[in-house]
């Protein structure tokens, strides 16, 4: 039997309209009598100012014309803000997008011209390197840096705007707009908005995925599959993004659970066979480098040396704030939907919908600490925290909105806890883009002394690859690391780490050395000990940079110089 409509009265009965009642005195003149005979008649009930008819909590809630322009115009203060914050960020190339954007000026010389690679990238990258590190160098090529960071400022502003969309459908405006303005200034999202790197397409197309289906999940035909495929490109710009596959798949069925009920039962098993598909059919055809790489950077990951409690206290600082807040909002979300008792909001359903929508986004905050606490590394810690972020952000938002109290009542609150994330945001975004030096002093020290065909042993050689690429003396396969190195002297004997640093420096392979003495301590002391015992190398020179740490001293050593 069809359900009626609930914006349509049908009965046997005569409804009478009384007399109302107006605040300024008068008496409206009586509606006449309406007759619902054997024939119904439906009459439609009033519809709002906007021109939008009500609808009933079953189908969500409709706000006013009003409403909306005022927090979409909140929306985009937050978007100019989150923009400023991420613009406000200077320095040269960081290590990793020099990396990807010479790799992927390669990648783009061999797709089109069958140039050989200097490496196999696809065998230890944490991502394709064929999208992209070469999306990233096609812009770089067009507009430099500048041009290749302003993508990663482009899809993170999407993310935020994404991120309101999803807590609009969840919850409601205001909710919306807190979520949006604590994850708009936390350290990840400010970081990642200006970094050349692939974290912020990874997240842009997670949250893509998460739009698709929380926009799509009450609907009668499948149509949140649709996100399937964003979501395995996302898996394969960035590999780590597959911690973060199940939340998505979970999501249609809670988020579609007050329409379709028991039916979205069938939603996760569904999406993730769709994703699992597409990942296996695109790893078939990709070849072992690939797999290789995911094994060894994502799923198999060497454990590290890193306390557990180092990372427990990193992953606080940089995103305890909104964590806590989301903690707080799915238990306030369990015990109580509304803010205030007439507050317009998205179906919640029963507790036990609500309590699992609450445990899987707010518990999402913790999946990428908790992976690297158990490989006990802290590396990429400082991004992968604002994956989980902006699945926990809609509760987060809650939280704030469930603090500050109905009608603004504790107004305080509200604006000292979103402070608090914009002053820790803005100095935790500062001093991790000050991690590394500028590059230029020590790229100028370098050039006068390169050769065409010459070996150079430099702390991290992506940074002057990137800098002086084009030039004859300065290809990728000319630059050595200080990390490790394999080296085969006269004899055929093939030497590593310091015997082999100690070997080569002898033999005077190198034409340039250059170190800090604090990227690779061990190291730099076994290769200033080799390089003061013989009589072939020269200090050039001594470059005072600084990081956020303090002065940063580069040695330069040159053969033949005296």
């Amino acid at each position: 039997m069809e359900r009626p409509r609930p914006d349509v009265l049908t009965d046997a009965d005569t409804v009478v309209f009384p007399r109302i009642v107006i605040p300024n005195g008068r008496v409206s003149p009586p509606l006449p009598p309406v007759s619902l005979t054997a024939s119904p008649t439906t009459v439609p009930l009033p519809r709002l100012r906007s021109g939008v008819p009500w609808r009933s909590d079953a189908e969500g809630y409709t706000p006013t014309r009003r409403r909306t322009t005022v927090s979409r115009l909140a929306l985009l203060g937050i978007l100019a803000l989150q923009a400023l914050l991420s613009l406000r960020l200077r320095n040269s190339a960081f290590e990793d997008e020099a990396l990807y954007l010479y790799a992927g000026r390669m990648e783009i010389a061999h797709l089109l011209h069958g140039a050989a690679l200097q490496g196999n990238y696809a065998s230890y990258f944490s991502g394709a390197p064929v999208l992209y590190p070469v999306l990233g160098a096609a812009l770089n090529m067009v507009g430099g840096l500048a041009l290749a960071r302003a993508l990663s400022l482009a899809e993170m502003l999407a993310v935020t705007a994404m991120l309101y969309s999803i807590s609009r459908r969840l919850f409601n405006e205001r909710v919306a707009l807190c979520a949006a303005a604590l994850f708009a200034v936390s350290e990840s999202a400010l970081f990642l908005g200006e970094l050349a790197t692939y974290d912020a397409t990874c997240v842009f197309l997670l949250a893509c995925g998460t739009l698709i289906v929380v926009r799509w999940a009450g609907s009668r035909w499948p149509v949140f599959l649709l996100a399937a495929p964003v979501v395995a490109l996302a898996v394969a710009v960035k590999y780590a993004g597959l911690i973060f596959v199940p939340t998505i798949a979970v999501l249609p069925a809670i988020a579609g659970w007050p329409a379709r009920g028991r039916r979205a039962l069938l939603y996760p098993p569904a999406f993730a066979l769709a994703v699992a598909a597409l990942l296996y059919g695109a790893l078939r055809r990709a070849g072992p480098a690939y797999a290789a790489a995911i094994t060894g950077t994502t799923t198999s990951r060497p454990d590290g040396s890193v306390p557990v409690l180092t990372i427990v206290r990193e992953s606080a600082a940089w995103g305890g704030v909104v964590t806590a807040l989301a903690v707080f909002g799915a238990v306030a979300y369990a015990i109580r939907p509304r803010t205030e008792p007439n507050e317009s909001i998205a179906p919640a359903g029963g507790r036990a919908r609500r309590a699992a929508l609450g445990a899987l986004l707010a518990g999402t905050a913790f999946l990428a600490p908790s992976y690297q606490a158990h490989l006990h590394t802290d590396v990429s810690l400082q991004k992968h925290i604002g994956f989980g972020l902006f699945f926990a952000a809609p509760l987060a938002g809650l939280g704030l909105a469930r603090l500050v109290g109905d009608h603004f009542r504790r107004p305080q609150v509200g604006v000292a806890l979103w402070s608090l994330a914009l002053v820790l945001g803005m100095a935790q975004s500062q001093n991790l883009y000050g991690d590394w030096p500028a590059a230029g002093p020590l790229v100028q020290a370098l050039s006068p002394h390169l050769r065409p065909g010459a070996k150079y042993l430099v702390e991290a050689p992506e940074v002057p690859i990137y800098y002086l690429e084009g030039r004859a003396d300065a290809q990728p396969d000319q630059f050595w690391s200080t990390y490790n190195i394999t080296y085969v002297d006269s004899r055929g004997q093939t030497l590593t780490g310091n015997a082999g640093f100690q070997a080569a420096i002898r033999a005077g392979f190198f034409q340039i050395v250059a170190y800090d003495g604090g990227t690779t301590p061990a190291a730099d002391a076994v290769i200033a000990q080799a390089l003061r015992s013989t009589r072939d190398y020269g200090l050039a020179s001594v470059v005072p940079e600084h990081d956020s740490a303090g002065q940063v001293d580069f040695y330069v050593w040159v053969k033949g110089l005296r």
